[in-house]
Parts: C-alpha cells; sequence; structure tokens
C-alpha cells in the first residue's frame, strides 16, 4: 500500500482566494457642506475555485459506509518529506498519472486544494480524495492530457526510492458521468517483482475545478468498492455545486 504522508502546517495551509470590492462615487465632487453618496459594487466572482470551495467539494464520513474514518491531517501528497514514496524518471506522456500518485493532483499550479483520507478501520483499504482548483483553460487541458496518458501508457517504467518501478494503468469502465468529464482508471504498481500496490482512480472536472477519488487497497480486506463508488458520486456532485459560480 502507498503510504498517505500526515500534513505538515505548511502542507495543510490552503491557497488562499480574495475577492475584490470595488466602490465608486455617484459623481463629480460635492460642495462643500454637502454629503458625499457613495455605493459599493457587486463583489467579483472568483477566477477559480476557492480555498473554502474546495473544502466544500470534500467527501465527508457521511458520504461513505459504515465503517469509515476521516484520518486527520493527513494528505496525499508526499512531493514534500516523502521522496523515497515519489515515482519519478517516467515518459513526458504518462507524467499526468505520476503526478496524481505524486501529490493527489494533476498539476503544480493550483489556485486552491484540499485533500480527505479515509480508512476502515480494521482494513488496509484507504480511500481518498483531492480537489483543485485552476483556471478553466488549464484544468481542461491537465484532464486531457491525463486521458490520453491512460489510453497511451499501459504499461511503463519509473523509478521510486531508487529502484525500477513497474507501473500498468487501464481505462475503468462504467463510470458515470460527472461534472464536464470524468476519467476512470485503475493503476497497478510493482517494484522489484514483490512489492504491489493497486488503486481504483477517478478523475473529475467542472469548470476549472479538478477533483480525484482514490481506492488504495490490498490483496486481503475489503476492497473498498462500495465506498469508492459511494466517495465518486458524492464527490461529483459537491463539486458541481462548489464550481458552480467560477468561470
Amino acid at each position: 500500500m502507498l503510504h498517505v504522508r500526515p500534513r505538515r502546517s505548511a502542507l495543510a495551509a490552503l491557497a488562499a482566494s480574495s475577492l475584490l470590492l470595488l466602490s465608486a462615487c455617484d459623481g463629480d465632487t460635492a460642495p462643500a457642506g454637502a454629503g458625499t453618496k457613495a455605493r459599493s459594487a457587486p463583489s467579483a466572482p472568483p477566477e477559480a475555485l476557492t480555498a473554502d470551495q474546495a473544502q466544500q467539494a470534500l467527501v465527508a464520513v457521511a458520504d461513505l459506509p459504515a465503517g469509515w474514518q476521516l484520518q486527520p491531517d493527513t494528505g496525499l501528497d508526499k512531493s514534500q518529506g516523502a521522496q523515497e514514496e515519489v515515482i519519478s524518471g517516467v515518459k513526458p506522456v504518462c507524467a499526468p498519472i505520476t503526478a496524481v500518485l505524486n501529490t493527489g493532483r494533476l498539476e503544480e499550479d493550483r489556485k486552491a486544494n484540499a485533500q480527505a483520507v479515509f480508512t476502515k478501520k480494521g482494513d488496509t483499504t484507504t480511500v481518498a480524495q483531492d480537489v483543485s482548483g485552476y483556471a478553466r483553460a488549464e484544468a481542461e487541458k491537465a484532464v486531457a492530457a491525463l486521458r490520453t496518458a491512460v489510453g497511451q501508457c499501459g504499461t511503463f517504467t519509473g523509478t521510486m526510492g531508487g529502484k525500477k518501478t513497474v507501473l500498468t494503468v487501464k481505462k475503468a469502465a462504467g463510470l458515470p458521468a460527472y461534472g464536464d468529464e470524468s476519467v476512470g482508471y485503475t493503476v497497478r504498481i510493482v517494484q522489484g517483482g514483490t512489492t504491489q500496490m493497486d488503486f481504483d482512480m477517478a478523475t473529475l472536472r467542472s469548470h476549472g475545478a479538478v477533483t480525484t477519488v482514490w481506492n488504495n487497497y490490498s490483496d486481503t480486506g475489503d476492497r473498498g468498492t462500495t465506498a469508492f463508488r459511494k466517495a465518486v458520486a458524492a464527490a461529483g456532485a459537491k463539486l458541481v455545486a462548489a464550481a458552480a459560480g467560477t468561470p
């Protein structure tokens, strides 16, 4: 199983998005002694998903079957402080897949980010989610690159912890449509012929907001398929609602 990482305080901070408030006077300067009437223009819409909206798009314990627990202060980003778990050295067309495996998201230059990790008591299965906000054109480009990677990177190699790693990717059938587009896929990571990690994954986009839901399961215990499907459905609905007011 690929370990998730406890969040450090710096990693837990979400990128802040601010709304610019505009004000204007109603004309020329008023005569001396007269009051000046001012009015505020409506707040400008956010250019991308905000930090609060990213949090709103996260799956909750109530969205999953009984027995699942939220792991507080835990995230998916292994790019800082966990280099032994970062997969590198892959061919460029396959890089979107390892970007998601390494950080939870497709692109580093996000406007907002939130993550949640759930485990089932007494089992080793992990269901997790990343929500990231981008400019819409960037999100469209990133998901298109992921779709290409899923289609062209059936088997490819990289390096993890200084060891050769083989990744096998397959398109998953039967994923319902969520938001503007959805990509379902499975990933198997094998290292040294013995260490094996398996994932069910779904990446969804609505406007410029992108979420990926993981199901990291082992050969023993519950695969977590029901929880994964429920998480994807909840994530899709919440992402659409959160991104509704963005470009």
